[in-house]
């Protein structure tokens, strides 16, 4: 039951972060897959850390976040989140 309610706060972030938009658009047609990592204590906590570094890399190649997934894999002492995100055109 508790993996299930982490399952459904990482999903509810990662939609957040999809929600995201950057200024400047990319050029279109040209869609790029972008990765993001973050950890902490819990996936919740993990996730968060991980949206900065998602949306510095979107803001760098100026366009949005369209399409977003989470993988969080809970470790000995801290949980590894990463978001594989596709940054397009606007």
């Amino acid at each position: 039951m508790r993996k299930a309610k982490f399952t459904v706060i990482a999903g509810a972030i990662a939609a957040f972060a999809a929600v995201l938009g950057f200024s400047g658009p990319v050029e279109a047609g040209t869609c790029q897959p972008v990765n993001a990592k973050g950890k902490g204590k819990d996936i919740a906590m993990a996730t968060t850390r991980a949206q900065p570094d998602l949306a510095v890399k979107a803001a760098v190649l100026r366009g949005t976040v369209t399409q977003t997934s989470t993988n969080c894999v809970p470790g000995p002492t801290k949980v590894v989140c990463k978001i594989s995100a596709v940054v397009g055109p606007k």
